[in-house]
C-alpha cells in the first residue's frame, strides 16, 4: 500500500504582510528624516505606523535595525545599468543616488550609526553587504563596460580605482566636513577615470 505524503505543517504565528512591513518602514524613513537617529524608537515607530511594538519585534529586533532597513528599503537596488544610457552616463547616474542616498538624512543618520557601530556588528555588516558592496559591484559593471567601450582611460588597477572612487565618498560621509554632491561626484570620476580622446 503506497504511503501517502504528509501535507506540510502549517507556519507558526500569522504571516508577515507586507504593506505593514512597508508600513513600519515609512514610519521609521520619516522620523529618522526630521529628527534622525534618537527619534527612532519602537514607541515612536509603532505610533506613526499604526501598530503594535510586538509587530515591529516580529519583522526586527530593535529600533536601530528598523532604522537600517528603512535607509536599506529608500536607497533602492541599483538600477542605472538597466537603462537606456551610454555606459558613462549610467556609471554617473549610479554614483549620483550613492551621493543623495548619502546627503539625504537619512544617509547620514546611517553615517552615524555606522561610525558608532563596532564592525563586526549586524548593522554593520547589512550597511557593508546590502549597500556598499551591491552599489560597488553595479559600479564595477558599468566601469568594466566604459572600458571595453573605450570611452574612459583604462585604470591600471580596477580594484583600486573603485576604492579611490567610493573612498572620498565615505570619508565625507564619516567626516562631515565637506557636502556629497552629484557635482563633486563627477569631478570625482573625472580623476579617478577621465574620459578617453
Amino acid at each position: 500500500m503506497a504511503r501517502q505524503s504528509q501535507a506540510p505543517a502549517p507556519a507558526r504565528g500569522r504571516p508577515r504582510d507586507p504593506r505593514t512591513r512597508a508600513a513600519i518602514l515609512a514610519a521609521a524613513r520619516a522620523l529618522l528624516e526630521r529628527g534622525g537617529l534618537t527619534a527612532v524608537t519602537i514607541e515612536a515607530i509603532a505610533l506613526k505606523a499604526g501598530v503594535s511594538r510586538p509587530t515591529i519585534y516580529r519583522y526586527w529586533s530593535n529600533a536601530t535595525a528598523v532604522a537600517m532597513a528603512a535607509f536599506l528599503d529608500a536607497s533602492g537596488a541599483p538600477d542605472a545599468a538597466r537603462t537606456g544610457r551610454t555606459p558613462l552616463a549610467a556609471l554617473r547616474a549610479q554614483l549620483h543616488s550613492v551621493a543623495d542616498a548619502f546627503a539625504a538624512p537619512t544617509g547620514r543618520s546611517v553615517a552615524a550609526m555606522v561610525a558608532a557601530a563596532q564592525s563586526e556588528t549586524e548593522l554593520a555588516k547589512a550597511f557593508r553587504n546590502e549597500f556598499i558592496a551591491r552599489n560597488r559591484d553595479a559600479t564595477r559593471l558599468l566601469l568594466e563596460r566604459c572600458i571595453e567601450d573605450g570611452l574612459v582611460v583604462p585604470p591600471a588597477d580596477l580594484e583600486l580605482a573603485l576604492d579611490l572612487i567610493f573612498g572620498p565618498l565615505f570619508y565625507r560621509l564619516l567626516m562631515g566636513h565637506a557636502p556629497i554632491t552629484r557635482a563633486f561626484v563627477d569631478r570625482l570620476l573625472d580623476a579617478v577615470i577621465p574620459a578617453s580622446g
